[in-house]
């Protein structure tokens, strides 16, 4: 009740604070046997949410994808890529939950449904959009050995510190000097200061967060050179930023501002959006340089 009485900015930081505090809890025990569970289905839920408000926004447009079918689907694919990931000899549950969510999809529509061409692909889409990508934070996670010096709770520490850091250079100093709009089509609000001040920020936060590491820890647990450091903060700056704009996009066509009514940040979808480009790049930099 007390948000009510408090401007969009306090809700957003309010909110947002509370946000980060849980986020932290959660990484930091995500290696601990009896919370790991709970870690999974924290990131289940979160995507399940985010899920169900990309269906729901479907049905702005008249669409009635299969959201139980969606939202299931999506439940055990993380679950699956989790138990995948604990035991890699089944480590092909994934595609088999992704090949029945499509036999599932095809089956309801022998039998009834309307619109099966616009709204099988608009199911399946949104667990490609959503489900596939944000997923991989379990896969950063739980990346390395637990004896291994590096650890991939510091890497996804690393890749929301950025994502989030240029959410929030982009909102403030766009708000402050914003004049030059990047797509006003899309996001009126959105401008190239913006832009520019969020990538400046994720750059000063990763130079930062580099000395950090090298500087106060015996052993850095992220393996990161500096100019690693400068070209990775770099592509998560912009990657986070195109997540936003492809979210707007869609919402801009059903008609939408906020993909829900979370105080001061609008919805899951929306808190989210930054993270879905931003994920696979760090997991397929993982993969490649690990």
């Amino acid at each position: 009740m007390f948000l009510n009485n408090m401007s969009n900015i306090k809700q957003r930081l309010t909110i947002s604070l509370f946000i980060v505090v849980v986020i932290l809890f959660s990484i930091c025990f995500s290696q601990h046997p009896l919370f790991r569970p709970i870690f999974v289905l924290l990131t289940a839920s979160i995507i399940c949410f985010a899920q169900w408000e990309y269906y729901h926004i479907a049905h702005g447009k008249g669409y009635t994808p299969l959201t139980k079918l969606g939202v299931i689907a999506s439940l055990a694919f993380v679950f699956s890529d989790y138990i995948g990931i604990t035991y890699p000899s089944l480590e092909i549950l994934p595609q088999i939950v992704l090949w029945l969510t499509l036999i599932a999809s095809f089956l309801y529509y022998f039998s009834k449904g309307n619109d099966p061409f616009n709204n099988v692909a608009l199911t399946l889409f949104g667990i490609i959009y959503l489900t596939i990508p944000l997923s991989l934070v379990l896969n950063i996670t739980y990346y390395f050995p637990t004896d291994d010096p590096q650890d991939g709770r510091w890497w996804l520490f690393y890749l929301i510190l950025i994502t989030k850091i240029t959410d929030t250079g982009a909102y403030f100093i766009g708000r402050k000097f914003g004049k030059n709009k990047m797509v006003p089509y899309i996001s009126p609000k959105k401008s190239w200061e913006g832009a520019a001040g969020g990538l400046a920020t994720a750059l000063v936060t990763s130079a930062v967060f580099f000395f950090i590491i090298n500087h106060y820890f015996e052993v850095p647990p992220i393996s990161l050179s500096y100019f690693q450091s400068i070209w990775v903060a770099c592509a998560i700056s912009i990657l986070a930023q195109f997540g936003d704009l492809a979210e707007s996009l869609l919402k801009r066509d059903v008609g939408v501002k906020d993909s829900s009514h979370l105080p001061g940040l609008g919805g899951m979808l929306d808190m989210v959006d930054s993270v879905i480009f931003t994920c696979p790049f760090i997991y397929f930099f993982l993969k490649i340089s690990y």
